[in-house]
């Protein structure tokens, strides 16, 4: 009987503190579109925690906004662990789901975190950002 309860009570320990190590915060990012020249089509938004397929990628989860008449155009990533994080969007004009191509160049809107000027594809780290609290992000579409 006192091996049951010395058994019982290491499984409720080990539970406790499985909770304790595995629970972690969850937290939203907010992200504000700007530069919108355009008010037609939606916002595509990926944000993705892989450098290695960034921007490729579909990311760990997706948000779309519609393009609205005036102002600026605001989506929600929820729920995200902590950790290193980079969103890519672009504005879909023509309602294909896909970012068009101009040969090599984008031929609609685009954006990165934490990128306002191109010299060539962002890595994930150029794009990357922590995410240890709630975050508003700010990003401005680019064409060429």
């Amino acid at each position: 009987m006192k091996t049951l309860v010395k058994i019982i009570i290491l499984m409720a320990i080990f539970a406790f503190t499985s909770t304790i190590t595995f629970a972690q915060n969850k937290y939203s990012v907010t992200v504000t579109i700007k530069g919108i020249q355009q008010r037609t089509g939606k916002i595509l938004a990926t944000i993705s925690n892989d450098a290695n397929s960034f921007p490729q990628s579909g990311g760990i989860k997706s948000a779309t906004a519609e393009v609205t008449k005036e102002g600026e155009i605001t989506l929600k990533f929820e729920g995200m662990l902590e950790g290193k994080y980079a969103i890519v969007l672009y504005q879909d004009l023509n309602g294909d789901n896909k970012l068009d191509m101009n040969g090599q160049m984008p031929a609609e809107p685009f954006g990165f975190s934490n990128v306002t000027m191109l010299m060539g594809p962002p890595n994930f780290e150029q794009c990357a950002f922590d995410l240890n609290e709630n975050k508003a992000i700010n990003i401005s579409l680019m064409s060429f």
